[in-house]
């Protein structure tokens, strides 16, 4: 065991001051009285302010009299210490603040807050917690602390480790290098009662100020492996222990302590079953160890072989360490039994991780093992990340097997309208229909000219066509990659070539059936339909009654029918109504007119054949009558040449009409199965995830 610290070393710490600092993390204090049973004290009023610091004066050699006014719990790690970062440990301190402010969201801030601390000091003071698992974990891991901290030199028991194991309290405790002093409580309470806060001691132990350590001594809760959590949970829980603190009104609340390393402590073969529900591969010995507490001497004192390096036997080491402080010539007895406890071997284990390692670029092995574990852990964070992002991408995308599928049923529907028009529609120009729209028909039948042109149109243009386009389109809401107003926006009137092919042209570019008063009036309807009322109010008596009228009008003038909205594309039907409007009245129109025409042409033939015989006073009747028919025969082949000329160019219209709707609809059917049923992941998070991967990259190659 180390030899005993000498009282010079103790007087010139005391004579000096330093500033304290309150960690957040811990939010509470300590008043603490001096203790030195080498000088007679005074004891001063304390005055307990919420950061105050603390203040040491000698008044005069002779009195031998100090004061110390307050204490806190903070130490070199606490995070709101002055920076004075080393010039070599600048560049590291730099990239950990750069990959603060970046990934944040992926990142152990408490850990990260005492790595950036660490790294402002060439020699941090590095601290291990003592967690204790199982029903008599905490009471191990105390009489661990214990046999680890105690000074073999000194006379008997010391009053901390008295105070250590007796303590009656179910709180944590923190033990820091210092002068012995006595805990009066935590601000505001001073007693013994179970208030379960975090208690600080001052322990002058040899190990404590050769390796530059601070002990922190709780408890682990053993239900995050009965709850199957996951190595990485279960890691959180260790390296950073909540605490409890008091709260307002009485009532504690908890925080997060970050710790350099951990031993995670536990006795008997309850603590060794506790022991084993943990994952495997936790407790490596690079961030945390473990330690069970069981005897290792047989009855007849001949000590047990090797067993795992996680084994020590607290009660051996006791019973070593009170043999020597009893009689000094127990020393042999004293390193055997020593030996065989294997206690050293987690004091040589908080040593080394201590030390600052020179090839390291003076980094302590506990620091830089902090700052590994928090690179690998963001990285794990951001591919999880990525991995969720693309599960929930794949999860909520169709899969392109669905989608070729769809894409398949598309073009088999695009094949047979075409087929249908080739078909049906030829069936109908040779049909009766069709015929009684010659030329020669047109003077008794000039009236029936559209009636036979919309009967042609409502019966062989695009009828199997558009029923089965309403099958199609339950398929693709039956896959999700349409809804019902997505698939009504395909409803767009064919204006031109140009228009039609473009499938993301605005709404309001498009042609309409309706004008636009029109329009606006059906609008409002909807949206009375859809419960998004004008002003708030109900629909006036007034209003009801105007609907009827509108609908008239809404037939009269496109032929639709106003309130039948069906989820599909209605493109078929409003191309048809189009043509009914526009194409077969203009095709009316030209044959009045050219009929008018010819009766005309007939008419002054025949005129001028009658004057010439009333002028030849009844001589020139064969030229009379051969110019009467004359224009009766070229009235009637102009009639013939120009209508039949006019059917033809209506019969290619409807024909080209047709194959632009299908190629239009089939254009947005193909465009849907495309682009829905796809999640597009958030560009603004992927870049977050890509910076916080290169941030990493570059603290790795400044580390």
């Amino acid at each position: 065991m180390p030899p005993r610290t000498a009282l010079a070393a103790r007087t010139a710490r005391l004579l000096q001051q330093s500033e304290a600092y309150v960690c957040p993390s811990c939010l509470f204090t300590n008043r603490i009285k001096h203790q030195n049973p080498h000088s007679r004290l005074r004891p001063h009023a304390t005055k307990t302010r919420p950061i105050e610091s603390s203040q040491q004066r000698v008044l005069s050699p002779k009195q031998h009299r100090r004061r110390r006014t307050y204490a806190s719990l903070a130490s070199t790690t606490a995070i709101n210490a002055p920076t004075s970062v080393p010039p070599h440990l600048h560049p590291l301190y730099q990239s950990l603040l750069h990959l603060e402010s970046t990934a944040s969201s992926y990142i152990d801030l408490s850990r990260l807050q005492l790595a950036l601390r660490s790294l402002e000091s060439s020699d941090p003071v590095i601290r291990i917690a003592f967690l204790g698992l199982g029903v008599n974990g905490d009471r191990a891991a105390r009489r661990l602390v214990r046999v680890l901290l105690a000074d073999a030199l000194s006379d008997g028991v010391e009053e901390w480790e008295e105070e250590l194991l007796n303590d009656d309290r179910s709180g944590s405790v923190l033990i820091r290098y210092g002068e012995t002093v006595k805990d009066v409580g935590v601000v505001g309470g001073g007693g013994g009662g179970r208030d379960g806060r975090v208690r600080e001691l001052r322990v002058p132990s040899p190990l404590l100020r050769r390796a530059g350590v601070e002990v922190l001594v709780t408890g682990l809760n053993s239900s995050h492996a009965a709850r199957g959590e996951n190595q990485d949970g279960i890691e959180d829980s260790v390296l950073v222990p909540a605490l409890t603190i008091p709260g307002a009104g009485g009532r504690v609340g908890f925080v997060r302590y970050p710790v350099h390393k951990a031993v995670i402590v536990s006795e008997g073969v309850s603590g060794a079953v506790e022991l084993g529900r943990l994952p495997r591969g936790l407790a490596d010995g690079r961030m945390i160890s473990s330690a069970l507490s069981l005897p290792l001497r047989r009855g007849d004192g001949v000590a047990k072989r090797d067993e795992e390096g996680g084994v020590v036997d607290v009660g051996l080491a006791e019973h070593a360490l009170a043999l020597f402080r009893e009689n000094r010539a127990n020393g042999a007895v004293f390193s055997r039994e020593w030996q065989e406890s294997r206690v050293g071997n987690v004091s040589t284990w908080m040593s080394e991780n201590a030390k600052v390692d020179e090839k390291a670029d003076g980094l302590k092995p506990a620091v830089k093992d902090l700052v590994e574990a928090l690179l690998e852990r963001t990285e794990a964070t951001v591919e999880a990340a990525e991995s969720a992002a693309q599960s929930r991408h794949a999860s909520r995308t169709m899969p392109d097997a669905k989608r070729t599928a769809l894409r398949e049923a598309i073009a088999t529907w695009a094949r047979d309208a075409h087929h249908d028009l080739q078909t049906n529609l030829a069936s109908a120009f040779l049909g009766p229909a069709w015929r009684r729209t010659t030329w020669w028909r047109l003077f008794w039948r000039i009236d029936e000219v559209s009636i036979s042109a919309a009967d042609v149109l409502r019966r062989g243009w695009l009828v199997e066509a558009e029923q089965n386009l309403a099958f199609l389109s339950g398929r693709l809401l039956e896959a999700g990659v349409a809804t019902e107003n997505q698939l009504r926006g395909i409803s767009q009137p064919i204006n031109s070539s140009e228009t039609s092919t473009q499938t993301d042209a605005p709404a309001e570019e498009s042609q309409t059936l309706l004008d636009p008063r029109t329009e606006k009036e059906m609008s409002d309807y909807d949206a009375v339909q859809q419960g998004i009322l004008k002003d708030g109010r109900p629909e006036t008596v007034a209003e009801l009654m105007q609907l009827p009228p509108l609908l008239s009008k809404i037939r009269e003038e496109t032929g639709l029918n106003a309130l039948f909205n069906p989820p599909w594309p209605q493109t078929v039907n409003l191309a048809r109504e189009q043509i009914l409007h526009e194409l077969v009245p203009a095709l009316h129109a030209k044959a009045q007119r050219l009929m008018l025409a010819s009766l005309s042409t007939i008419g002054g033939s025949s005129a001028l054949g009658v004057w010439l015989w009333v002028a030849s006073g009844g001589v020139a009747l064969y030229e009379s009558g051969a110019i009467a028919a004359l224009g009766f025969v070229w009235a009637l082949r102009i009639l013939q040449k120009k209508y039949g000329r006019e059917r033809e160019v209506f019969a290619g219209e409807i024909r080209e009409d047709a194959r632009r709707v299908l190629a239009d609809v089939e254009s947005r059917l193909v465009g849907i199965v495309e682009r829905g049923g796809r999640v597009e992941m958030r560009m603004e998070d992927a870049q977050e995830r890509q910076a916080a991967r290169k941030v990493v990259q570059a603290v790795r190659q400044t580390l």
